[in-house]
């Protein structure tokens, strides 16, 4: 058995307590609370929060490497949502990924969507010419879909009033995603566009705790958007990229993009509240359950933290999502919808898994389908 060494003055130590409350670790009243609001409290395995934040505050970065804990973790926050001390957990094991000892962990398939996005500006290699061949085709079958030769899917058009960004995912294995939201920017009549230098909301730096990654990544969807002079910038159903690019943008940067940041959830509720998107509610003449992506308003479980991008993680993340999927089954439903696309990957494979006969969908596909035009 090993015998671990405190250290006081780590490197660790050093990234922590700058905040008065989130990274504030040397206040931890090692109560426990965090440890009963872990989705793993009752599964084999996992990280211990209060462990972790212990094992940080008494200087024991290496053990806590070492423990193989830090990538188990999900980054939701759900274990602090009731810290008597606001310690916020994605901050602590965010800061421990960033350590250079802790770099081998990375996930393979994390270093090398990490690679991939800052080489080509998508997470999945999508070239710039393979993303205007996609989308000029895409346009021509959403023209021909909605019988108007004026329903497009522009791109790298200057001026606009809103740039959307598509979640890899609507570039790549979920097509008809993109061409649900054409439908929604067409009925809303204003001009919109995306944009082919930036093709990718994800911001895997922010997985890392790597700030120097997260920033570039970030430079690399502002700067072309500001080029363009678009109003608003439109984010896809995706949790973490929101939460980067809509709360922490301005700190990576060192100042405030010049446009205004909303999800196509939150654009959608706008103009249905100004009476201009109307919907159908025989559609959809059921009930709906919604979860709540972490990044996007609570902090939850689903298959964030990078989690999900593993692809040895399919177990573990049955694991730790038996309480989403006792959740799902508690509904008494058979629909249920979400903000995020990596949560509806997640859920909709804890209905698989746990026989739970749930459909899931996105709340902006939702809306889509359910338009009055």
């Amino acid at each position: 058995m090993k015998t671990a060494t405190r250290n006081t003055d780590t490197e660790l130590g050093r990234l922590l307590n700058q905040l008065t409350r989130g990274d504030n670790i040397d206040e931890c009243l090692t109560c426990g609370i965090c440890n009963s609001r872990c989705t793993w409290f009752d599964g084999p395995g996992g990280p211990i929060p209060r462990q972790i934040v212990r094992m940080a505050a008494l200087g024991l970065e290496d053990a806590l490497v070492e423990s193989d804990m830090l990538w188990d973790c999900l980054v939701c926050n759900r274990c602090t949502q009731e810290c008597p001390m606001g310690i916020t957990m994605d901050l602590v094991v965010t800061r421990a990924r960033s350590l250079a000892k802790a770099d081998d962990q990375i996930p393979e398939d994390i270093k090398k969507g990490i690679k991939t996005r800052l080489e080509l500006g998508d997470v999945n290699g999508l070239t710039k010419e393979e993303f205007v061949e996609t989308v000029e085709w895409m346009s021509e079958e959403f023209s021909d879909e909605m019988e108007d030769p004026k329903a497009l899917i522009p791109h790298d058009q200057a001026g606009c009033k809103f740039l959307y960004l598509p979640n890899p995912r609507e570039l790549g294995i979920n097509l008809m995603h993109l061409t649900a939201m054409a439908k929604l920017f067409y009925a809303m009549g204003e001009t919109w566009t995306l944009s082919s230098h930036h093709t990718d909301v994800t911001n895997w730096g922010y997985f890392v705790g790597k700030d120097d990654v997260a920033k570039e990544m970030a430079r690399m969807v502002v700067e072309p958007a500001e080029a363009l002079g678009i109003e608003t910038l439109v984010l896809s159903e995706c949790g973490h990229g929101y939460h980067v690019l809509k709360c922490k943008v301005a700190r990576l940067l060192g100042r405030e993009p010049k446009f205004n940041v909303v999800s196509i959830p939150e654009l959608c509720l706008s103009y249905a509240q100004k009476g201009i998107l109307t919907f159908d509610p025989d559609v959809h003449p059921y009930e709906i359950a919604y979860h709540d992506p972490c990044n996007v308003a609570r902090k939850s479980c689903g298959g964030g933290g990078g989690i999900l991008q593993d692809s040895t993680t399919t177990k573990k993340r049955m694991i730790t999502g038996r309480p989403k999927a006792d959740q799902m089954r508690a509904t008494g439903l058979k629909h249920l919808a979400t903000a995020c696309l990596s949560c509806h990957r997640q859920l909709g494979e804890l209905s698989n898994h746990f026989e739970l006969g749930m459909k899931v969908d996105t709340v902006a596909a939702l809306a889509s389908e359910a338009l009055v035009l």
